[in-house]
């Protein structure tokens, strides 16, 4: 793995993970366009690079970056501001 297909893994499966994060929040009509902006992210990165090792790396990045991101959310969303 060289460093062209790291930072192309990385960025992708942040990506991807942020766009997966959306998808749990944002309400009905929105979800639709994220899932599929997240599938043609994905489509994208599995033609670019078709070794098993990177795929599988791109997705167990993206499962981080999306448990990560909703927890984020998640804070953001119900702890109170202090002013």
């Amino acid at each position: 793995m060289n460093l062209k297909e790291t930072l192309w893994t990385m960025a992708a499966s942040l990506v991807t993970g942020l766009v997966l994060a959306l998808f749990a929040v944002v309400q009905s009509p929105f979800n639709a366009f994220t899932s599929l902006l997240g599938v043609g992210i994905v489509i994208l990165y599995f033609r670019k690079f078709d070794r098993t090792r990177l795929r599988v790396t791109f997705v167990i990045f993206s499962i981080l970056y999306y448990l990560m991101s909703v927890f984020m959310i998640a804070v953001y969303q119900f702890v109170p501001t202090q002013m």
